[in-house]
């Protein structure tokens, strides 16, 4: 927006009062909300500043201040520590995820997806399902008997089960028109989530989990520790990206328009001016 410095202080000011989103609130229509709410808040707040609304130049970090609000004061030289010469997201790189549930769920469904396939499994023939997780999982995966659609995505045991008995977990899988699977439900109580101390629990690591299925003829089968794909060190192949992408496109637009979406978004640095996009984007919405 060309703000400049003084404005952009108060946009941070107004945004410190607009800020949201708790994980409580996983498993609900609010928790996709989060991010369209951070969003628009945060071009708002730049928008009222821009407009001469006044905010505090100490709104972040004054004695009664966002940080000293959220106990999180104590933090900020850290969280200022290569500011303007660290890119986060060149630093950490990009994640995108295969699956549409929480991305703690990840490494365990390509476990068991691989599993399936390798060992043609059959959920009858499963006596015990075990995924080890690190120890902040069992915090943000709260739904053990998920019943909407939306908690299944915040459910281990729902996911597990998903990913073995149909080998696959996309957007249909968390369709709230979807009928209930009763090879699902009855596989369920047999998934046991469980804090696995030996593995990694680092912030680029804390996502890792490992698969292990007892079988009802004694024999075990198991899948050693792991990341998810999608990550900056398993990231997904063109192949898979694409697909990602047409499962996603084909509920708002026609193939075709997906097939050319694609085209721009794969050579986006080619396009001289970004309407060119965001015009077809918001004439598919339309």
């Amino acid at each position: 927006m060309g703000l400049d410095i003084a404005e952009t202080t108060t946009a941070l000011g107004i945004a410190a009062s607009l800020a949201s989103g708790v994980k409580e609130n996983f498993g609900s229509m609010t928790k996709p909300f989060h991010a369209g709410h951070a969003a628009r808040n945060g071009v708002w707040a730049a928008q009222l500043a821009r407009e001469g609304l006044t905010a505090s130049e100490a709104a972040l970090d004054g004695k009664q201040g966002y940080l000293a609000a959220v106990g999180a004061a104590a933090e900020l030289d850290a969280a200022l520590d290569g500011l303007g010469r660290r890119w986060q997201l060149i630093s950490s790189g990009i994640a995108v995820k295969p699956h549409p549930s929480c991305a703690l769920t990840h490494a365990a469904i390509d476990a068991l997806i691989e599993l399936r396939g390798r060992y043609r499994l059959d959920p009858d023939h499963v006596a015990q399902l075990e995924v080890g997780v690190g120890r902040l999982v069992p915090d943000v995966l709260i739904h053990r008997n998920p019943a909407t659609a939306l908690q299944r995505k915040f459910s281990m045991e729902f996911c597990a089960a998903a990913a073995l008995v149909e080998g696959h977990v996309g957007l249909a899988t968390f369709g709230d028109a979807r009928p209930e699977n009763a090879d699902i439900e009855k596989l369920m109580p047999r998934v046991t989530m469980v804090v696995d101390p030996s593995l990694p629990d680092t912030r680029e690591q804390h996502a890792w989990s490992r698969v292990t299925v007892r079988l009802t003829d004694g024999r075990v089968l198991a899948s050693p520790p792991r990341g998810a794909r999608g990550h900056p060190d398993q990231p997904l192949t063109m192949e898979a990206l694409r697909a990602k992408f047409f499962a996603c496109a084909e509920h708002a637009i026609s193939r075709d328009d997906a097939e050319g979406i694609a085209a721009q978004l794969e050579h986006l640095e080619d396009i001289p001016d970004i309407r060119a996009l965001t015009s077809r984007l918001a004439g598919s919405h339309e």
